[in-house]
């Protein structure tokens, strides 16, 4: 009998077996496709987060040279926790096997070069970094078809991500990876999607020529020779080739990144240009000519329904010279993220809608992220262009979903009113999100929060974060907010705001209900440092955190800490009640150690 997976993907064939799992063509029986599923065992946090950052990014990618990501999720497997991958099933050759065989035709390196790129365009455009460019990265299909694989390493712009590993290794391989890639940005280069397009330049070389552009084997090596050696020309290598080549590939390869073409889309025409000249240059009809590529529409591709249609109002033509100008410009700011983002947004808003018109996708965009950055202050200007996002962007997309969110999600756990009233609406959302973004990502997490946090409050204002409370209310609140928890320990990172406040709420909810063994494990994760606790702390918190590691198991790392804490709290006014409540509970762990050691002969004190 064949496995299954979440009761729909039935193992079929065992395809590929490494240091990262497995991948098994199979069957999904809901829709009645073959697909192919990656299952990963990861050893650490680490690889657990590589698995969810291809799901999310390559997911919300809908492009023919991206390789298509269907569903994501956790299983276990005899006994061993998994995660898994749900992907388009391509059957064909990498292009590192195809280089096995050695240097393929010219049109067939520049097709595949240009495809990659065109991927890349796409990628770039949603904010996403690819990070892994390589032969082994990029399948061609039996019918042709170029595919960039692995978004495992990928990067959204302004989204948490470094160079490194949590051990300190460099994160990509070594042979393809750009200077400001070693380096991890300290010479204040940013490492962008020009990365990307010096990894195809290596590629590309490697296509025209079967060498790599440098060929040391050692990391220390290979770092010198990134950083500063001087790359062959293609053409010394593999005799023939155009000079037009050889010029772009040294343009993708120059070690600032200011010194390479400024786009995917860039290259790709320029590949374009080269394919043709090579058919007037050889006369060949077999030689195929590469479409020209226009230049990318600055909304990222993305399983969405398009928007309506709007009448054009001055410059709307993709590729007009004012267009490019102004998407450079908001990229730019998105990017480097100025002092004064907040003012230079609202003045290229105005521009955007004086020569696109306020209805243009370019102009929402711009006035989506300056509401973003000011609802602080300001949450009627978010509210303001909703109701334009959902028209000229559509409901699904992206930047609609995570302003709705934003919005709705704030208003039913903050704002006034009874919570409850939004709890259609956020559900609609958080569905939404989960189609376009997955189920494991901070808009649909943090979707899910606020609904929780709504449906807990109702009608009543939120507690705040010590306040006294009810014991229903405990109860209520751990209902709602408890199973949350294990996903956005899963998803989120440690300093995550919103991981941090449930955290805090479920250990108080703990506390309230005398539920010491629950709270503990809680209190250690927010305050791992109860000397600063104790010291420097609140008191009432301080107290509550000591006595429930005491109850729960840990009494001589309790009363080590209440010592600090007792010697502060004469200083402090008002504290004559708490005084007292901490030297009973003191006076209790020292009654529990007594017997403790009783009990053990005479023994050492257990710890935690």
């Amino acid at each position: 009998m064949q496995e299954l997976i979440e009761g729909r993907y039935s193992l079929e064939e065992l395809l590929g077996q490494g240091g990262f799992g497995e991948v098994w063509r199979a069957e999904d029986s809901r829709v009645g496709r073959q697909v192919a599923v990656k299952i990963g065992y990861p050893q650490s946090p680490e690889e657990t987060r590589r698995f969810e950052r291809e799901a999310s990014l390559a997911g919300n990618l809908a492009h023919p040279n991206i390789a298509t990501v269907h569903d994501f999720g956790r299983t276990e497997r005899a006994g061993r926790s998994a995660v898994f991958l749900v992907m388009e099933l391509l059957q064909g050759r990498s292009l590192a096997e195809v280089l096995e065989a050695g240097v393929p035709p010219l049109a067939d390196a520049l097709d595949w070069a240009a495809r990659i790129a065109d991927a890349l365009g796409a990628a770039h455009d949603a904010g996403i970094v690819h990070r892994d460019i390589k032969p082994a990265n990029v399948m061609v299909t039996g019918s042709g078809v170029t595919k960039v694989l692995d978004f495992g390493i990928a990067k959204a712009r302004g989204g948490p991500g470094t160079e490194l590993t949590a051990t300190g290794m460099i994160i990509g391989s070594f042979p393809y990876m750009a200077p400001e890639r070693w380096t991890g940005g300290a010479d204040g280069v940013p490492v962008d999607g020009r990365a990307d397009l010096y990894a195809l330049g290596c590629v590309l070389m490697e296509l025209l020529t079967g060498a790599r552009p440098f060929p040391a084997r050692e990391m220390h090596e290979l770092l010198a020779q990134h950083l500063t050696t001087r790359p062959p020309v293609p053409s010394s290598l593999q005799a023939g080739l155009p000079a037009a080549l050889d010029s772009l590939v040294l343009d993708l390869l120059a070690k600032d990144p200011r010194e390479r073409p400024e786009s995917a889309g860039q290259v790709s025409r320029r590949l374009a240009e080269i394919a043709r000249g090579a058919v007037a240059a050889s006369g060949d009809p077999a030689v195929p000519v590469l479409p020209p590529v226009t230049a990318p529409v600055t909304a990222p591709a993305a399983p969405w329904p398009p928007p309506p249609s709007y009448s054009p109002t001055v410059h709307t033509g993709v590729g007009d010279p004012v267009r490019t100008m102004l998407g450079r410009r908001l990229t730019q700011l998105l990017e480097d993220g100025p002092a004064d983002v907040v003012e230079r947004l609202g003045m290229l808003t105005s521009d955007l809608a004086e020569e696109l018109g306020a209805h243009d996708p370019l102009t929402m965009r711009a006035a989506y992220h300056h509401a973003m950055r000011v609802r602080g202050r300001s949450v009627t200007e978010l509210e303001r262009i909703l109701p334009r996002m959902v028209r000229v962007l559509g409901l699904e997309h992206p930047d609609t979903i995570t302003a709705r969110a934003t919005y709705v999600g704030e208003a039913a756990a903050f704002g006034p009113g009874d919570g409850r009233r939004h709890e259609e609406e956020l559900r609609e959302i958080i569905g939404q999100a989960t189609r376009v973004f997955g189920t494991h990502v901070p808009v649909t997490l943090t979707a899910r929060y606020h609904l929780a946090s709504a449906m807990h409050r109702g009608a009543r204002d939120r507690d705040g974060q010590w306040d006294a409370r009810t014991r229903e209310r405990a109860e209520s609140e751990r209902a709602w907010l408890g199973p949350l928890l294990p996903d956005l320990e899963w998803a989120l990172s440690a300093d995550s705001p919103v991981l941090l406040d449930v955290r805090r709420r479920l250990a108080h909810d703990a506390w309230l209900l005398g539920d010491f063994a629950a709270a503990a494990p809680l209190y250690w994760r927010l305050f791992p440092d109860l000397a600063e606790l104790a010291e420097h702390g609140d008191p009432e918190v301080a107290h509550r955190v000591l006595r429930s590691i005491g109850e729960a198991g840990d009494p001589a790392s309790a009363l080590a800490h209440m010592n600090l804490l007792l010697h502060r709290l004469p200083f402090l006014a008002g504290s004559r009640r708490l005084a007292q409540e901490v030297s009973d509970t003191r006076a209790e762990f020292r009654r529990t150690l007594r017997e403790q050691r009783r009990a053990d002969g005479g023994g050492g004190l257990f710890g935690r």
